[in-house]
């Protein structure tokens, strides 16, 4: 049997990247799914992958409280919510970040968070799992040029562990999936053999970029019966970023010296 059959799941920001790929890695084991999206042509990815669709901003309370009611009305409550919905920007560094493009990244990567995470648990069964999705940057390392992103990040994470605390009475199970350095995100640069990708691919212990087939799997052991005890906790799907400094840096550094 798949191990999510019968699950009825919702995926905030499934209609690209990360989350479109959980949304169909969960439909292919046999659970239903419904994205959200911002824009209403995510009704035609969802059609092409056999998901139901929701029009959402996860910026605006009212729209995630109709989000999350309309979900439960279509599939019944909840067996997973996956919170995916984020974004990046071209920050520099702090001092020429400019305040307004701080305040509309974090709107998205925290409050959109915290907005499902006080909404949600109306809308989950007993036993259910919340999956977020992080980032190593904000979960391990940063890096110049990135601070409030990793900040972010790094507040969904604490806002997990406190959840997890909160909502274990019921069985709720609350995680943080953080990936890094993975291509077909739309969020950082494709793995093209081009010079950045090649660069990046020299941060990992592998000496390459990740897949996004190798992100799924990890969201679809925490929605499973599988992870039944594992809550409030942060887990890298990095190649070993987040670990050290592995042989392929080590060697373009001794190279290039």
């Amino acid at each position: 049997m798949n191990p999510l059959q019968g699950k009825v799941a919702l995926v905030t920001g499934g209609t690209s990247g990360i989350g479109l790929a959980v949304a169909e890695h969960f439909i292919a084991n046999g659970a239903r799914v419904i994205i959200s999206g911002r824009r209403e042509e995510g009704a035609d990815t969802a059609g092409r992958i056999g998901a139901g669709f929701i029009a959402c901003d996860v910026t605006d309370e009212e729209q995630v409280k109709a989000c999350l009611e309309a979900a439960r009305e279509a599939l019944g409550e909840l067996d997973t919510l996956v919170i995916n919905a984020g974004t990046a920007a071209d920050e520099g560094s702090i001092e020429e970040f400019d305040s307004e493009s701080m305040r509309e990244l974090m709107a998205v990567n925290f409050n959109g968070v915290f907005l499902f995470l006080k909404h949600g648990p109306a809308h989950l069964a007993d036993g259910a799992s919340i999956i977020a999705t992080g980032s190593a940057a904000g979960s391990g390392i940063t890096h110049a040029g990135t601070g409030v992103y990793a900040a972010s990040k790094a507040g969904v994470a604490y806002l997990c562990r406190t959840s997890a605390i909160e909502l274990a009475s019921r069985g709720i199970r609350v995680n943080v999936v953080c990936p890094a350095l993975i291509a077909g995100t739309g969020m950082m640069t494709e793995d093209d053999g081009g010079d950045e990708a090649r660069f990046l691919a020299t941060l990992t212990a592998f000496g390459r970029m990740g897949r996004l087939d190798e992100v799924t799997g990890i969201y679809s052991f925490l929605a499973s019966n599988a992870a039944s005890f594992i809550t409030g906790q942060e887990i890298c799907v990095d190649g070993g970023l987040t670990a050290g400094l592995g042989n392929p840096l080590m060697g373009a550094v001794g190279a290039a010296g």
